[in-house]
């Protein structure tokens, strides 16, 4: 399958979690939270069995069930992200870049393990294991001290959510950050094409399992760590726009660097550890936009992140058309060449507007 083709099915196949937040408020009613984490894991592990035992099929098929399957971890993004807004302010950055170190490096670790298993297993096994990797873990949200859900008629309830939401629309922070979420920077889209660009640089499928699994989650979990420390230490507009700088130095590196597997392993270990810097400190952003809710906190963190994702999603496909016109070198080389301009943007942006963000004021709990 040329890559593409492949950058096309994973823009189409992310797009719920752009889409995520208008089914984010079933996970603000009912059940707890935690229990919301475990029906999203247990749905999305079969949708994405079924994806994997049908590879063979239609293409169309299987990307309607990637579709489906990212549909239900967006669910399970909104959960997590209304249990992260309880946490206190002074703990949001160090608490995001714990909860981007999980996200992914699992993501990371999970997917080069896959790639190994694919090449030593049948499809049912492999079919298999993603089931297990998806709920197994899941099953940790049991030990999360959670109160029960505030049972509420549905008027009180809506008029609630509305409040908050009205708040966060009106907020200065908002907007400001839809800047910031919406750029390129802190998308690390090169993460979701990199095992398919191997062979351009001569590496062997070994060293590309091992590059952008083990080897790449471990290094995003030791950046998200190192940019949760960061944002609770710095302004958090200036540490995103410095993750653009990072993105863009390495991947310089992936474009113009000679086409060899150091280049390959050398580039993409420096890109990592920027991506899980990244992710942290935009999570800590966002967690600072959202503020604390108490009826719409899981629909104002999907809200918020759907800008995030989309922005992934189109950097994904401007990579891919990088691909198509100049292969490897063009994929990075466009990578690079957005998360520099931007970061330049979003420092100017920091510098003249930051003053906006400190005197927005505390936003209400409705």
């Amino acid at each position: 399958m040329a890559v593409d083709q492949i950058a096309q099915i994973t823009a189409i196949a992310i797009l719920p979690a752009i889409w995520s937040f208008l089914w984010s408020p079933l996970a603000d009613t009912g059940l707890r939270r935690r229990s919301w984490i475990i029906v999203a894991s247990v749905c999305g592990a079969v949708a994405a069995a079924v994806a994997i035992l049908g590879i063979r099929g239609p293409v169309a098929l299987l990307t309607a069930l990637l579709f489906l399957a990212n549909a239900f971890t967006g669910l399970l993004s909104s959960a997590c992200g209304a249990l992260l807004t309880a946490m206190p302010e002074s703990l949001r950055g160090r608490s995001s870049g714990w909860y981007q170190a999980g996200n992914v490096s699992g993501g990371a670790v999970g997917g080069g393990l896959v790639i190994w298993l694919a090449d030593h297993a049948a499809l049912p096994t492999v079919a298999l294991a993603i089931t297990a990797a998806m709920i197994l873990p899941s099953l940790a949200a049991f030990l999360i001290e959670e109160a029960k859900p505030i049972r509420r008629a549905l008027g009180p309830q809506i008029t609630g959510m509305f409040h908050d939401l009205r708040d966060l629309v009106r907020s200065r922070r908002t907007w400001l950050g839809l800047i910031f979420f919406l750029s390129p920077v802190g998308t690390a889209a090169v993460q979701n094409l990199i095992s398919s660009v191997g062979q351009d640089y001569h590496a062997s499928g070994a060293e590309v399992a091992w590059v952008t699994g083990v080897a790449g989650g471990l290094l995003s979990a030791l950046g998200c760590y190192i940019g949760g420390v960061v944002a609770d230490k710095m302004n958090k507009m200036v540490a995103y726009a410095v993750a653009g700088g990072l993105a863009a130095v390495f991947g310089l590196w992936l474009a113009f660097g000679p086409a060899t597997p150091f280049t390959y392993g050398a580039a993409y270990a420096g890109y990592s550890l920027g991506a899980g810097f990244a992710y942290a400190v935009y999570t800590a952003l966002l967690l600072d936009v959202v503020g604390k809710r108490q009826h719409a906190a899981a629909f104002a963190y999907s809200a918020l992140n759907a800008s995030g994702n989309a922005s992934i999603a189109y950097m994904t496909w401007l990579d891919g058309v990088g691909y198509k016109h100049w292969g490897a070198r063009g994929l990075m080389g466009t990578d690079a060449l957005a998360n520099g301009s931007f970061m330049v943007i979003l420092l100017l942006v920091a510098f003249f507007a930051g003053h906006h963000w400190h005197h927005d004021g505390k936003t209400t709990e409705a």
